[in-house]
């Protein structure tokens, strides 16, 4: 008799939990048809690794037992506090694509879908599998009601002697049935120097090179990049991008920043964008309450980040998350 009410019960509240859930894509999905703004995020989460080794890759810092210390419930407050930042990012709904950098594996992934406050939204979710050493990769989350997906491809922008990120392309369909083309982008580091640089350059135009091949096929192009550029707004990379195409960047006066070296803040994350259907009307970087600390020694307030070197600081990433608000023509 026990058994059969527990089972009841456990049965009555699987019900309950699909009813909420099934209420809550539906009103999303109503309030896509009548929405008259599209929003993308752009958000480097700051080395989100599980902590299981992946064959291959340079990640035992990470793994349990590593120098990092790096446990199961440290990744899941990560994820949690993610979660908070998607859902915070825009006051009247939820924001339509995001963009993320650093992230390790599907794992993570389904972890921040699947068993994170963001399963009840409804994302889904894309994303690479490149040669990076580290083993990090890009990914982007949709919502499956405001951009449907039909493609997507990794970009393999590696020389003999150097490897890194893939990026990312997606493509899919806007609520009026126009295409639209993302790309989701984490250029090689700054750091090197001159050799650096020219790596930096010589994936920048491979992707230039791709989005002039997908553009020139589209009828009506409708084409948004987001990601960490490790390059701010004056870089050789940015002008590439937009001197000889159309492309704006729309981070060109953004403020504070999205990341804080040294005590200085730059924009190394960007959002650009080549627009048919769509306007441009606000890009801000979020320092959410959160996501923040004071900046005790260049006053001023600056990221909290997870790690601080090896230690832990308990924050979600040392970059702040840009959105951009397009609208409708």
């Amino acid at each position: 008799m026990r058994m059969g009410r527990q089972l009841a019960c456990s049965t009555l509240k699987m019900a309950r939990t699909a009813l909420t859930l099934l209420f809550i894509l539906e009103a999303w999905l109503s309030f896509a048809q009548r929405a008259t703004t599209f929003t993308a995020l752009s958000y480097n989460i700051e080395n989100a690794f599980d902590t299981i080794h992946d064959e291959g890759k340079n990640d035992w810092e990470y793994c349990t037992g590593g120098e990092r210390r790096w446990t199961t419930s440290r990744l899941f407050k990560k994820l949690r506090s993610i979660s908070k930042v998607i859902a915070s990012a825009d006051e009247d709904r939820p924001v339509d694509v995001i963009g993320l950098c650093e992230v390790e594996n599907e794992n993570v992934m389904n972890c921040l879908t699947k068993a994170s406050p963001l399963r009840h939204m409804g994302y889904k979710y894309v994303m690479t599998e490149s040669e990076d050493e580290r083993g990090i990769d890009v990914a982007l989350l949709y919502s499956p009601f405001t951009f449907r997906l039909f493609a997507y491809e990794s970009i393999r922008v590696n020389t003999e002697k150097r490897k890194t990120r893939d990026i990312l392309h997606a493509s899919g369909s806007l609520t009026n049935g126009d295409t639209l083309d993302i790309y989701v982008v984490h250029l090689p580091s700054k750091r090197g120097g001159a050799s650096a640089l020219r790596f930096s350059l010589h994936a920048t135009e491979i992707l230039a090179s791709h989005i002039d091949s997908v553009a020139s096929s589209r009828t009506k192009p409708n084409i948004i990049l987001l990601g960490d550029f490790n390059a701010d707004t004056n870089s050789p990379q940015i002008k590439r991008l937009t001197k000889e195409r159309q492309l704006t960047a729309h981070t060109l006066h953004l403020k504070p920043g999205s990341y804080k070296y040294q005590g200085e803040w730059s924009t190394i994350d960007h959002i650009l964008s080549y627009l048919s259907s769509l306007s441009h009307k606000e890009t801000k970087a979020l320092p959410l309450p959160f996501l923040i600390q004071p900046d005790e020694t260049n006053r001023g307030i600056k990221p909290l980040r997870t790690f601080l070197g090896t230690a832990y600081a308990g924050g979600v990433s040392d970059h702040l998350p840009v959105m951009s608000v397009f609208e409708w023509k």
